[in-house]
């Protein structure tokens, strides 16, 4: 309790200072005075139009994300596990450009609603999953094998997202921003319905949260005490696919947190499957947040997508776990 407490706060002091800095600098009594709608127009418009929506989406994105990658290694048992290292979220950027590039027209008109974006992002990340489930995860599970089959769908699902992009000259430049990694076309519908979302799984996984601790403990201890072992590993990666692929739908590549977050939580204490959950959701938050901070107030007037700043960060993070795991 005491660290969902501290995280809590830091989450708050960070909102608050995210919604502070920009282009132009804004005092806390003028943010709270926004979001009231009780300052001028101005900064009302600053608060509520311009900045309020990407730092809720950053925040929720960011939960999901970190969410997500908490599942993967719990399920796993991979410290290594990250949905970004092993092709899931590259799965989802794949269905998401089959959405905006093929299903299009030769004038760029969408075939079908945008509101079907998401859809085709979850399908994209199932079906990494699914193929990842039966190669590496149903039978003889091997941690090595899982993370050199991950890569290689990674690679191959990066390989698909360039073939898209360089054969076609429809919303080719929207894509190649997307897939780095943004917050900056956010919406509130978009953080809105991840939400949602998040809020299902999360109450989902912590009715569950008990298996899962279970379940960690390996197969023959799961059967021992009646979990039943293959339906909660099943449950867990679609519930991970589904976060994985309503975020990436939004916000693009964004790298890494889900791979960061998770091991913060456990370095704090966090061991139980749904304090290290709800942790990682709040890290997660905090480390897009600050992230999307960075890169649009560090380098005025351009702004830097914050998949880049997350990239640069969890790369080297990356190498030194799998430094860490070969001693």
């Amino acid at each position: 309790m005491k660290r969902l407490i501290i995280l809590t706060v830091l989450l708050l002091l960070t909102t608050l200072l995210t919604l502070m800095l920009g282009d132009h600098v804004l005092m806390p009594q003028d943010v709270i005075g926004g979001l009231f709608n009780s300052a001028d127009a101005y900064t009302n418009l600053v608060v509520t139009d311009l900045r309020l929506p990407r730092v809720f989406l950053a925040i929720v994105t960011g939960a999901a994300l970190g969410v997500a990658g908490c599942v993967l290694q719990f399920i796993t048992k991979n410290p290594l596990a990250s949905p970004d290292v092993i092709g899931i979220s590259q799965g989802a950027n794949v269905g998401s450009l089959v959405f905006l590039i093929v299903l299009t027209t030769s004038t760029e008109a969408l075939l079908m609603p945008i509101q079907y974006q998401p859809i085709f992002s979850m399908l994209g990340a199932i079906v990494i999953t699914a193929l990842l489930y039966f190669l590496a995860l149903r039978k003889n599970y091997k941690r090595n094998r899982l993370i050199l089959i991950g890569v290689s769908f990674n690679i191959l699902c990066q390989a698909i997202i360039m073939f898209l992009i360089l054969t076609s000259n429809k919303r080719s430049g929207q894509a190649q921003i997307w897939i780095t990694g943004s917050v900056h076309q956010a919406e509130y519908y978009q953080a809105i319905l991840i939400t949602i979302v998040l809020a299902v799984v999360m109450f989902a996984l912590t009715y569950y949260s008990r298996s899962m601790d279970i379940h960690y403990l390996g197969k023959n201890i799961s059967d021992a005490l009646g979990v039943r072992y293959q339906f909660i590993s099943v449950f867990a990666l679609i519930s991970m696919s589904v976060l994985i692929g309503i975020s990436m739908s939004y916000v693009g590549g964004i790298q890494f947190v889900g791979l960061i977050a998770p091991h913060i939580a456990m370095r704090m204490g966090a061991h139980q499957f749904r304090s290290r959950m709800l942790c990682s959701a709040l890290i997660g938050a905090m480390i897009l947040l600050v992230s999307d901070l960075i890169g649009r107030t560090l380098f005025l007037p351009k702004e830097v997508p914050a998949g880049i700043f997350t990239a640069l960060i969890g790369s080297p993070f990356f190498m030194y776990l799998l430094v860490k795991s070969r001693k």
